[in-house]
């Protein structure tokens, strides 16, 4: 197990994943995060032009059988290139312009139906809204949740069906909300009062942060005893479990960096009884964190100090070998293959890893360059394997496949 003082060089896995472009669309905004649309090949871009306006964008990804089949496996001498009446291309379906900039959004909170999913966003300006998408003319509703900027958001509807969903501010609060909440009544005055959540997380530490919150996941276990679990991110390298049936943290640690993005997930899915057996976390300055919870739970602990392992779990930590701009932006595991993940950075680049063994925690599958910029966003397709799409600062969505 590497120490935080001396993060090791990731160790190299026995397989090679190899990656294909499927299409790719210059966007005349910065979108700050690209979505799949659950159950469909339909992409949701949103966030702000030069302007100061908010947009959001829908896409549907073209082809036809012979092309899908192409894409789902590597061209070989056999199996020739699509022609470029083939290619799938990304059309644009709808788009929508409003006077609040977009900074993030979720469909996790939507549960899954044979309609479109709601998209959930937070803006610029601390307010949480929802919206059907086939009428994006005004939200479904909308209230002001944070202080100041709507950093990120997550939720479980989508797999599970329950209400619960997390939004994460600049004002340095995590707060805890029900879809079932009327969120139309309490956005229905001037705006400007912030509306109450069912909880708002606290901390170990028992002190006032200040501290932005960057990045936020959920999940939710398999075993009776329901558990739920938020983990977040701040600038100051803070990273915070907790779990929801308490409604505080349990487990606490601080990676020295500003954490980007954090995500959950079962190492063996269908053949463990832990509901979560992994835990990844990236950073500004290169390093991507791997935890592996011990007895599948996190256990409360008063540490701070990065490379503790408590009682609860191990720590490793990877230098990621990436280009001039080290942030590492984004970390998504794919849904079909949860002990692989991706990894995506500020030069471009993602580099793929599988979940190891206790020994190594990770092991890199390889690195291919996507983009001459930082890739912002990342999101696997669930009902297509290896099917993602990005968006990135060359103000381009990128579709793309992993052959795995």
């Amino acid at each position: 197990m590497a120490s935080a003082g001396s993060p090791r060089n990731s160790r190299e896995g026995d397989r090679k994943v190899k990656v294909t472009q499927v299409a790719s669309k210059p966007i005349p905004f910065t979108a700050f995060q690209a979505l799949w649309v659950p159950g469909t090949t339909r992409i949701c871009a949103l966030g702000s032009n030069d302007s100061g306006f908010g947009i959001i964008q829908l896409y549907n990804l073209t082809s036809n059988p012979s092309s899908l089949s192409t894409i789902k496996k590597p061209t070989t001498a056999t199996t020739p290139a699509p022609t470029k009446q083939q290619q799938p291309r990304l059309v644009l379906q709808s788009e929508t312009e409003k006077k609040i900039q977009f900074k993030s959004g979720t469909f996790r909170a939507s549960p899954r139906s044979s309609t479109l999913p709601h998209l959930l966003t937070g803006d610029f300006e601390g307010r949480v809204g929802l919206w059907d998408l086939s009428r994006a003319e005004v939200p479904l509703w909308m209230f002001r949740a944070h202080e100041d900027v709507v950093n990120c958001m997550d939720g479980v509807g989508s797999r599970t069906g329950r209400p619960e969903f997390v939004t994460g501010g600049r004002d340095g609060t995590v707060k805890l909300w029900d879809m079932r909440q009327d969120h139309k009544a309490a956005g229905s005055g001037a705006g400007t009062a912030l509306e109450k959540p069912l909880s708002t997380m606290a901390s170990l530490k028992k002190q006032v942060d200040g501290h932005d919150v960057w990045c936020v996941n959920m999940g939710v276990g398999q075993g009776a005893d329901d558990e739920m679990l938020v983990v977040a991110g701040y600038d100051n390298g803070d990273l915070r479990v907790m779990d929801l049936r308490v409604g505080q943290a349990v487990f606490e640690t601080n990676l020295q960096h500003g954490i980007c993005s954090v995500e959950l997930s079962p190492r063996h899915q269908g053949t463990s009884s832990r509901p979560f057996s992994s835990l990844v976390a990236t950073t500004l300055e290169g390093s991507m964190h791997v935890f592996d919870l011990v007895d599948g739970q996190f256990k409360a602990t008063t540490s701070t100090s990065a490379g503790s392992n408590a009682t609860a779990m191990t720590e490793e930590v990877v230098a990621v070998q990436s280009g001039d701009d080290s942030t590492l932006w984004q970390v998504r595991h794919v849904p079909q293959r949860p002990g692989v993940f991706a990894v995506t950075d500020g030069g471009g680049y993602m580099h793929l890893y599988e979940h190891g063994d206790e020994k190594t925690l990770s092991k890199q599958l390889g690195s291919h360059k996507l983009a001459e910029q930082g890739i912002l966003s990342l999101d696997f397709n669930e009902e297509l394997e290896g099917l993602f799409v990005g968006c990135d600062l060359d103000n381009t969505l990128r579709v793309g496949m992993l052959h795995l």
